[in-house]
């Protein structure tokens, strides 16, 4: 009985380091991985200096030590929070590879505003059909800048639209990604095309907390475009040496007496105690009669011209006679 069970037990091992054997990893090296031009190693720890929300290249170096087909290269971080939906990874594939051939991939990783300063693991994965996937694992640690903040949220009430001559009222959130606490934040408001600002301060802001402004007040005009006007918003910190800058949008709407007449018509304009009956006049017959009358008018000043400069000949002429019959009676006498 024992001798059974000790045949049936090498005989699973047997299988399993067969099965073990038979799957290997995906025949290809990772030689050298750069990320925003720094050399990552898999022995040790790199220190960046990472800026949150952006974007930087990470150059992987692979040597095929086999043909290989349809591989699909992964490279990514996790381990932050809202990972699962703000993904900092890229991949490329499928691709194929010559035994001995060398070839550098780019990628691209977008750091968001999630990332802690803390260390992580920048994993580069090759995986192909039927082999295990191979894995390089470089640890790195992210270091957030020293002044940092965020335009988080902007708040308007009313929220859909704002109507002629309304308050908007507006409160800004604002978010410290950096690693100094942020005193005296300015906040400043603007709508360009209504030449209106606002401006309020904010106290203090630590480090990895937000606050939010005072509510600031801007009376509309009564008049302006219909639709979406811009609004700037620009926060100053670090006593004035640092800046984020920001821009929404609000929905306007003038009020009913600055539309002006549709295109077409001319309003028939009736004076206090005057009657009158008819209907809008087309503009192009409004058009005409001015026409005319200019033309009119022009004839009339020409006219009155050629009348002026003949009095004057004839006041030359009847001048001229007169003097001509004094001098003839002066040589009479």
């Amino acid at each position: 009985m024992k001798t059974k069970t000790i045949g049936m037990l090498c005989l699973f091992l047997i299988t399993l380091l067969a099965m073990t054997a038979a799957v290997s990893a995906v025949p290809v090296t990772i030689q050298e991985v750069e990320l925003d031009d720094v050399l990552l190693r898999q022995d040790q720890v790199t220190r960046l200096d990472i800026e949150k929300n952006q974007e930087y290249e990470v150059d992987v170096l692979l040597e095929a030590d086999e043909d290989v087909d349809d591989m699909e290269i992964k490279v990514f971080v996790s381990g932050f929070e809202y990972s699962l939906t703000e993904r900092a990874e890229d991949h490329e594939g499928p691709v194929s590879m010559e035994a001995g051939e060398v070839r550098q991939f780019t990628f691209d990783i977008d750091f968001s505003d999630e990332f802690d300063q803390d260390d992580y693991l920048l994993r580069v994965m090759l995986i192909d059909r039927n082999d295990e996937e191979t894995i390089g694992r470089y640890p790195i640690k992210l270091d957030v800048p020293r002044h940092s903040l965020k335009i988080e949220d902007v708040i308007f009430y009313p929220e859909t639209q704002i109507n002629a001559n309304e308050a908007l009222m507006t409160s800004i959130r604002i978010e410290n990604n950096g690693e100094k606490t942020q005193d005296d934040v300015k906040v400043r408001l603007y709508i360009p095309d209504f030449e209106l600002a606002a401006t309020t301060y904010i106290n203090e802001i630590e480090d990895g907390d937000e606050q939010e402004t005072e509510e600031m007040y801007l009376r509309m005009p009564k008049c302006g475009a219909d639709g979406l006007h811009a609004v700037e918003i620009t926060v100053e910190y670090g006593e004035g040496h640092y800046k984020t800058t920001g821009r929404t949008y609000i929905n306007f709407k003038q009020d009913e007496s600055c539309i002006v007449p549709e295109e077409g018509t001319v309003e028939l304009i009736v004076t206090e105690g005057q009657e009158t009956e008819g209907e809008a006049v087309p503009v192009e017959e409004a058009e005409e009669k001015v026409q005319d009358t200019a033309k009119i008018r022009k004839a009339l000043e020409i006219l009155l011209l050629v009348l002026v400069v003949l009095l004057v000949i004839i006041g030359l002429v009847i001048g001229f006679t007169r003097l001509g019959r004094n001098k003839t009676e002066d040589d009479d006498y």
